[in-house]
């Protein structure tokens, strides 16, 4: 009965060592995300499109960017 118990025990360890490390990449992989790079009108810097600026259809890289270029 004990071996059993033991046979299943390390089945079960060498299944998690094995198998449970390339879900975890998969889900690692999934979580990251591109996102849409824009260059600044003012300075030519690249910044993601979600905290660009944008001002008068211009994507800027930052709020001093945004008021310097007029």
């Amino acid at each position: 009965m004990y071996k059993i118990i033991l046979i299943l025990v390390l089945i079960y360890i060498a299944y998690i060592l094995f198998f449970g490390k390339k879900r975890g990449q998969k889900e690692e992989k999934n979580s990251l995300h591109e996102e849409l790079m824009v260059e600044c009108a003012a300075c030519g810097t690249f910044v993601a499109m979600s905290e660009a600026v944008r001002k008068e259809g211009q994507y800027f890289c930052s709020q001093t960017c945004a008021k310097a270029k007029k």
